[in-house]
């Protein structure tokens, strides 16, 4: 049976991307040495047409070492609260280890339900400025034409859970895929 990789949302998907995106980069700079070296042997010199290409390499090898920096920042997401959330949460629709960036801060989130005109989330780490993250969601669902989202981030876990059990009793307005994968855009 064939394993299935994970997609953004999914509790595995921040280390299934930070392995692929280390291994890419080693193979962008690899690739870039490799036609370097090729150039350098095969002229005897460093100024040939090859190191051109060779440096011009480099762009996409550093672009893709900025990402490495940024999948090695997210921290790691607790498993246990992910099983805890994924067991209580029935029809809501919810993604997990989600870490979005913005301009000047970025947020941990374990885990983002919506339904209808709510949309919560839950992060385990203090260093989450939980009126910032709100904020900067609320300006992108403005920025995409869903307008009038109420948004809420809970530090307490149990807080979270009620209100996902409350957020199960009310009726979805087909918006909520929409709402989901523009935070999966705006995440790492």
């Amino acid at each position: 049976m064939k394993k299935q990789k994970p997609n953004k949302g999914d509790y595995s998907y921040p280390v299934y991307a930070r392995k692929r995106v280390i291994l890419f980069t080693i193979l962008y700079f690899a690739i870039s040495i490799a036609v370097f070296v090729t150039g350098w042997i095969s002229t005897g010199t460093k100024e040939n047409l090859l190191t051109i290409v060779a440096v011009l390499g480099l762009l996409p090898s550093s672009k893709s070492l900025v990402s490495v920096i940024m999948y090695l920042r997210i921290p790691a997401f607790s498993q246990t609260l992910y099983e805890a959330f994924s067991h209580h949460i029935k029809t809501v629709k919810a993604i997990y280890s989600m870490y979005l960036t913005s301009y000047k801060k970025n947020f941990a989130i374990n885990c983002f339900a919506v339904r209808g005109a709510n949309l919560i989330g839950f992060t385990e780490f203090d260093t989450c400025d939980t009126d910032a993250c709100e904020k900067h969601i609320k300006e992108m669902l403005n920025q995409n034409a869903l307008k009038g989202i109420t948004v809420k981030i809970f530090r307490e876990r149990q807080k979270f859970m009620d209100r996902t059990a409350q957020l199960e009793a009310l009726e979805p307005n087909g918006k909520e895929g929409e709402i989901l994968a523009l935070l999966c855009d705006i995440s790492l």
